[in-house]
């Protein structure tokens, strides 16, 4: 198994580029994103599956006769979030526990023992079958170090044959076809991510991880919310969901009405401005970013880069979002900036396209 930012380069490409036309029954192809907030397979028998990244265990012998589980994942952990231990394997988009620290992963050591169920979990969700070789992209935070990718191909031994770790905004960009002169931003819950391609393999100067992303909108949001209903007992987790259905960063025009219980009684706030802080709480460091990979571009190009803008992940839905990047880029001249039409599955959809088209001799030495 390799750790590698993508492909080695320059490799031969395949006389077909598009190995999806001519399938082998042998092996199946994995795009994996092992996200803060979720994670997500696409596999090359048209499986895609995305399920929350939350593992939990029954609290006592009462909420695993009420659950009839040993351990929940996902939506149903949440969902049943008062009968269970939750752990969150993933952190700034990448595992919390590596094998290499130490220690065995088993029943005893929960913090451990989640990151192998999680991780086994969305595998299983491929419905892999007897007898297949394995091939997997997975997707990693565009500067994360070497020891945070060499503990996602430890923890995936066993339960594929092959494993290459790619920075997740390259992925984006190779799975939308965007090889030059566009610039990807992938908003996730953990990192906030970005990716300048140029026709070649991307090197780390254009790149950037952020760490203030979806889930510090998330801390921010829910303080604001405290702070403004002190008499209701408001949850991190409304909180986001809040944030998930309304985020915006565009002017307010009307109001936003959330009711909340407060001394057992409904009431209606409108949080609109807290929201709209919370959101714009990640302005700053993103237009510095973006300023920096455009403006140390090749300057014959970088007018095409300013307006070949693609925002990604569960950020990318932010109301308002492309175009104040738009405004804040203006004195350089016209910008354009776009969201994917899939924000679920777009990074896994892109290491599926990869692992698709490398060549046999790449994954021989993975």
């Amino acid at each position: 198994m390799a750790d590698e930012t993508g492909p080695s380069a320059p490799f031969e490409t395949p006389a077909d580029p598009t190995p999806a036309d001519a399938p082998s029954g042998d092996i199946l192809y994995l795009g994996v994103d092992l996200g803060t907030a979720n994670c997500s397979v696409a596999t090359s028998t048209d499986i895609t599956r995305t399920v929350p990244s939350v593992v939990g265990w029954p609290k006592d012998l009462v909420a695993y006769k009420f659950l009839q589980k040993s351990i929940v994942f996902g939506e149903e952990s949440i969902r049943n979030r008062m009968a269970l231990d939750l752990f969150y394997p993933l952190e700034k988009g990448v595992l919390k526990y590596r094998p290499s620290d130490g220690g065995s992963i088993d029943s005893e050591n929960r913090e451990a023992a989640a990151v192998e169920e999680l991780v086994r979990h969305v595998i299983e969700l491929a419905e892999i079958k007897p007898g297949q070789s394995v091939r997997a992209v997975v997707g990693a935070p565009a500067l994360a170090s070497v020891s945070d990718k060499q503990a996602v191909i430890d923890v995936m031994q066993g339960l594929v044959d092959s494993v290459i770790v790619v920075s997740e905004p390259f992925l984006v960009a190779y799975g939308l076809g965007f090889y030059n002169n566009a610039l990807v931003v992938d908003i996730g819950a953990g990192t906030l991510d970005m990716c300048r391609m140029h026709g070649t393999i991307p090197e780390d100067e254009d790149q950037r991880t952020l760490d203030k992303a979806g889930n510090f909108i998330d801390e921010q949001f829910h303080a604001l919310l405290q702070d403004k209903i002190q008499d209701s007992p408001i949850s991190r987790h409304l909180a986001t969901a809040i944030k998930e259905r309304y985020a915006f960063v565009s002017p307010i025009t009307e109001g936003i009405s959330v009711e909340f219980q407060v001394g057992g009684k409904p009431v209606l706030y409108n949080i609109a401005q807290e929201l709209k802080s919370a959101c714009e709480s990640l302005l700053p460091d993103t237009f510095t970013a973006i300023r920096e990979l455009i403006t140390t571009f090749e300057p014959e190009f970088q007018d095409e880069l300013r307006n070949n803008i693609v925002l990604a992940g569960g950020g990318s839905q932010i109301k308002g979002l492309p175009e104040v990047i738009e405004s804040n880029l203006a004195e350089f001249g016209s910008a354009r900036v776009t969201a994917v039409d899939d924000p679920v599955y777009a990074g896994a959809l892109g290491a599926l396209k990869l692992a698709q088209d490398m060549p046999d001799s790449e994954w021989a030495s993975a």
